[in-house]
């Protein structure tokens, strides 16, 4: 488990002289160690991999990272923490002979811009060359910043990472927004089924086997103490182990004996940012034409199918106009923001807080496609589906105006549109 990450960090607060003066002497120095914690394949117990745990100084105040990263956010200063964090554990690897397939699990803060450094940026093409560098966000982090995290997490993977998604199971409202980073690694908190299994337990395991079947992610289990814990990962389908068994955090990496295979790969995916959901839908699509009442009929009822689905659904809408925003639209959405795992609305003049519980995206882009279409997506661990509308330009008509659409039940073209959408949400 992360200990560096927003979900973990002690919550900030303001900061004494003394201790501003101490964060800024540990970024003045670089006095962030960088440690090491095995990852396992779980059937052998060889070592494949590690992950990167930061430190403050030892013996100081700021020796534990949750306050360490508490600090600097407190202090306006994570985002040059966590560039620190990622050069010292990039770097180590590199001079330790980390080599492929071996990998690297690197936190990022998704309290960051997702700027990186042109030095950053060429020691994650040197680590790319020469071992397999996976990224980590947490779950929470995906409700939190979508938007931006979407995007630093297409940039990253633009670079040759893979992206492991950590926490998962700690809150049931995240499930469904697994699908939209479509993770290559889903990191099960063994805490979650250790206590007696229940309900929530249960839709935990199924999302996360029914996403890794979809999408040949693999599961690490981590929190691995005792062999009778390894059993339990093994029969949650994991691979890939950590813990206490195999090991703690080391300031050196052992290298072991390189694996035969690739135990974790980048996959390919396409960046949610470059393509609005019309034309997504319309590459492999034929779209079909309805009025604005039978569009609106059909909102309503992908809207109903996202409100039964509850806790574990994403809604994500735009749409062509303000006007079409009206005070009975945002009330329904303010309904369905507080019923849902996550509700998002983007598109022309849309206000950023479109209402309770529910995301904005602001002012899109003029030259955005986005602000002229009309689209509904919902996304949960074992549903999907989108309905992707623009109207037609036709000067001559002067009824009812008429769109082009596309309804779909297909999950990965649904997905996309939502990861389109998403990524445009900026609150």
């Amino acid at each position: 488990m992360l200990v560096t990450s927003a979900a973990t960090a002690a919550p900030a607060r303001g900061l004494s002289r003394a201790e501003r003066n101490e964060l800024a002497d540990v970024l003045a120095e670089g006095a962030v160690e960088a440690g090491f914690q095995p990852i396992v394949e779980l059937a052998t117990g060889r070592v494949v991999g590690w992950e990167a745990l930061a430190r403050g100084p030892r013996g100081s105040s700021l020796e534990r990272p949750d306050r360490l990263f508490a600090a600097a956010r407190a202090a306006g200063r994570l985002e040059e923490l966590d560039w620190l964090c990622q050069r010292n554990a990039l770097r180590a690897a590199l001079d330790a002979g980390v080599r492929a397939p071996c990998v690297l699990f690197l936190n990022i803060e998704p309290d960051t811009s997702g700027f990186l450094p042109l030095e950053l940026r060429d020691l994650y093409a040197r680590a790319g060359a020469q071992m397999t560098v996976c990224i980590e966000v947490t779950e929470r982090a995906l409700t939190q910043r979508p938007g931006a995290l979407l995007g630093h997490v297409s940039d990253m993977r633009a670079m040759g990472c893979a992206v492991a998604l950590d926490d998962v199971g700690t809150d049931a409202d995240t499930l469904a927004m697994m699908s939209l980073l479509a993770p290559d690694v889903i990191k099960l908190d063994l805490q979650l089924v250790q206590r007696s299994p229940d309900a929530d337990v249960a839709e935990a395991i199924h999302a996360v086997a029914a996403q890794a079947e979809r999408s040949g992610a693999r599961i690490l289990v981590e929190g691995v103490e005792t062999p009778a814990q390894a059993e339990v990962g093994d029969a949650l389908g994991a691979t890939l182990a950590q813990g206490f068994l195999y090991g703690r955090r080391n300031p050196m990496i052992s290298l072991p004996e390189v694996p035969r295979t690739a135990v974790v790969t980048a996959g390919r995916h396409s960046d949610p940012r470059d393509l609005a959901p019309f034309e997504l839908a319309a590459g492999c699509r034929t779209p079909r034409c309805c009025t604005h009442a039978l569009l609106s009929a059909m909102t309503r009822h992908l809207e109903e199918q996202a409100r039964g689905l509850g806790r574990t659904a994403v809604l994500v809408a735009a749409f062509e106009h303000e006007r079409r925003f009206t005070p009975e639209v945002r009330e329904r959405y303010g309904e369905l923001g507080a019923e849902l795992a996550f509700c998002a609305i983007v598109g022309r003049d849309v206000p950023l807080d479109p209402g309770p519980g529910v995301h904005g995206g602001g002012a899109v882009p003029p030259a955005d496609p986005t602000r002229s279409e009309w689209t509904v997506a919902v996304v949960a661990p074992h549903f999907a589906a989108a309905l992707i509308a623009h109207e037609r330009r036709e000067p001559e008509r002067t009824g009812e105006p008429r769109f082009d659409y596309v309804l779909t039940y297909d999950r990965e073209l649904a997905t996309a549109v939502a990861a389109s959408l998403t990524a445009r949400v900026s609150a």
